[in-house]
C-alpha cells in the first residue's frame, strides 16, 4: 500500500525563512532589511555564521558579522547558506544525527568538488544537493517507529533496492519524503528533483527531454555517493565494498567520462578527503 507524502509529518518552514524569501523576491533588494531580519533569529544566525567559516567556502579570515558574509560572497550565495542552515536546524530537532550530516558533509564536498569540473554547473547548488540528498532519512525515523532497526537489516545492495524496500515496508520512501520536505521549504525545483529521481536514475538519465540540468545535478550527485561510499561506510546500511549503483556506465556516458578518468579523479578526492 502506498502513501503520500502529506500523510506523514514535515516540518513548516518558520517564519523568518518566509520573511527572507519574500524580501529576497522584491525587484529592489535591501540587502540591510534581510540581514536585519535574519539576527532576529539567534541560533540560524548563529548557524549561518559557522557555515560561512567552514572550509568549503575557502575564506581568508574568519567572518564575524552577516554584512560582511554578504559583502565576500553575495546576497544570493548567503541566501542558500541560510535555508539549508534553517533547514539543518529543524530536522535536528528530530534527534540526534550526527552521523546522518557527517556523510551529508562528505557527499556534499564531493559534489562542489565534481561540480566545479564541469562548466555551467553551480557548486553551491551541487553543495546543497549533497547535503540533503537523504534528508528524508530523519523524517521516516521520526514518522516510522524502528525505522533505523529496519535500515539495519534490510539486505538491499542498491539505491533502488532501499527505495523498493521501503515502499513494500512502509508504503513509502525516503526520497518520497525528502522530495515534499525540500518543495515545501521552497528549494530550487532541479534540487527538489534530484533528491526525488534517485532510484530513477537510469530510466530518467536515457531520457530525452528538456531536464538536462536536473540529470547533471542527479549524476554529481550519484557519483558523490560512490566515492563517499569508498571513503566512509554509508550509514552503516550496507557493507564498505557494496556498491551503492550497480551501474555507473549511463551515469559516466551522459557527463561525458571515461572509467579511467571517474577512477583517476575519485582517487584524488580521496586523498583530498584524508587529508
Amino acid at each position: 500500500m502506498s502513501h503520500t507524502p502529506d500523510s506523514y509529518f514535515i516540518p513548516s518552514r518558520p517564519e523568518i525563512l518566509i520573511q527572507l524569501n519574500k524580501l529576497m523576491n522584491d525587484q529592489d533588494i535591501d540587502v540591510d532589511q534581510i540581514c536585519k531580519v535574519l539576527k532576529q533569529d539567534i541560533a540560524l544566525f548563529s548557524s549561518v555564521l559557522a557555515t560561512v567559516n567552514t572550509p568549503y567556502f575557502g575564506l581568508a579570515r574568519k567572518i564575524t558579522s552577516l554584512e560582511h558574509a554578504v559583502t565576500l560572497l553575495g546576497i544570493n550565495r548567503v541566501f542558500t547558506i541560510v535555508r539549508l542552515a534553517a533547514l539543518r536546524n529543524s530536522l535536528s530537532t528530530l534527534g540526534p544525527l550526527e552521523r546522518f550530516w557527517d556523510t551529508g558533509a562528505d557527499v556534499a564536498q564531493i559534489c562542489a568538488i565534481l561540480a566545479r569540473r564541469f562548466p555551467n554547473v553551480n557548486a553551491d547548488d551541487a553543495y546543497t544537493l549533497g547535503m540533503l540528498h537523504d534528508c528524508g532519512l530523519p523524517l521516516m525515523m521520526h514518522n516510522f517507529d524502528g525505522y533505523k532497526k529496519f535500515l539495519q537489516s534490510i539486505p538491499c545492495e542498491s539505491i533502488s533496492g532501499l527505495h523498493l524496500a521501503q515502499l513494500e515496508q512502509y508504503g513509502i520512501s525516503h526520497y518520497d519524503l525528502g522530495f515534499a520536505l525540500t518543495k515545501s521549504w521552497n528549494l530550487p525545483e532541479i534540487t527538489c528533483e534530484a533528491i526525488r529521481l534517485q532510484p530513477e536514475y537510469k530510466e530518467f538519465i536515457t531520457l530525452k527531454d528538456d531536464q538536462d540540468e536536473v540529470r547533471t545535478q542527479l549524476c554529481i550527485l550519484l557519483l558523490a555517493k560512490e566515492i563517499s561510499r569508498k571513503y566512509r561506510t554509508y550509514w552503516r546500511v550496507r557493507k564498505q565494498d557494496v556498491p551503492l549503483i550497480s551501474d555507473l556506465e549511463p551515469i559516466l556516458n551522459f557527463m561525458g567520462i571515461c572509467d579511467y578518468d571517474f577512477f583517476d579523479f575519485r582517487d584524488d578526492i580521496l586523498m583530498m578527503l584524508e587529508t
